[in-house]
């Protein structure tokens, strides 16, 4: 694990908000916190319905929140995107399983400061990411760093215009196309873009229409093939499929 500076400063009184953790692993949190002398936990613990309850007084320093996969969509980002203004100012980190790409990318858009892996959890850790994210830091680890670095530097080359200039889809449409050249499934499409499957489904038909191609493979295909005059089929230069074009899974 890693932490990226903002700032640095004494970090004292540290005011922890749990929510939609495990039972147990938040009673187990809870008890040795106990002897922890700079962090304190907020009360009710592990109570989501007075985390979003807009009419309750009170806030916390920074929030450790459970995610779990609901409808699509990490219920951590579904959390944040209602929290009410009085936890505005309070910082995130989410407790998760086995974080991938369309996870650590959407988390960190919707504000998350630090990312904990359930899978190999240490106290010692969780003490030192909730002092770094309140003293201003992002906590990640480096496979975290990296799916960032990635989300941030992918190369522009899918974008579809005619022999004119003029863009072929729509802005969405673009935006699903570039993730479906990173090799995402339809479920990561939709964690990242939150979005249900069905909807992105409807998007690739769209796409797969305006584009006269057949499948995902063909479309990226499409995208990122050099052409100076109005497109063809991917279909038709399919001997040109690069190593990046193999590696996307089959729709």
């Amino acid at each position: 694990m890693c932490g990226l500076t903002e700032n640095k400063g004494p970090t004292v009184g540290i005011n922890l908000l749990m929510a939609d953790l495990p039972i147990m692993l938040c009673d187990l949190l809870q008890g040795a916190l106990e002897s922890v002398p700079d962090i304190q936990v907020v009360k009710p613990v592990n109570d989501l319905q007075n985390l979003l309850d807009a009419s309750k007084n009170g806030t916390a320093d920074v929030m450790l929140l459970g995610s779990s996969r609901v409808e699509n969509i990490c219920s951590a980002v579904a959390i944040i995107d209602v929290l009410p203004d009085r936890h505005k100012d309070a910082k995130v980190i989410v407790l998760t399983q086995k974080p991938g790409y369309a996870e650590v990318i959407s988390l960190f858009r919707a504000g998350v400061r630090g990312i904990l892996c359930s899978a190999n959890l240490r106290f010692d850790l969780l003490c030192k990411s909730i002092r770094c994210v309140h003293q201003g830091q992002i906590w990640a680890s480096h496979e975290q760093l990296a799916h960032l670095v990635s989300s941030v530097s992918r190369p522009k080359s899918t974008d579809v215009t005619d022999s004119h200039g003029r863009p072929l889809l729509t802005a969405r449409e673009q935006q699903v196309l570039h993730l479906l050249a990173d090799g995402l499934s339809n479920y990561e499409l939709a964690t990242v873009l939150k979005l249900s499957e069905h909807t992105i489904k409807n998007h690739l038909f769209r796409i797969y229409d305006k584009l006269g191609v057949s499948n995902r493979m063909e479309a990226v295909l499409y995208a990122l093939t050099p052409r100076n005059t109005l497109p063809v089929p991917a279909r038709a230069v399919g001997e040109t499929t690069s190593s990046k074009v193999r590696m996307i899974k089959a729709g």
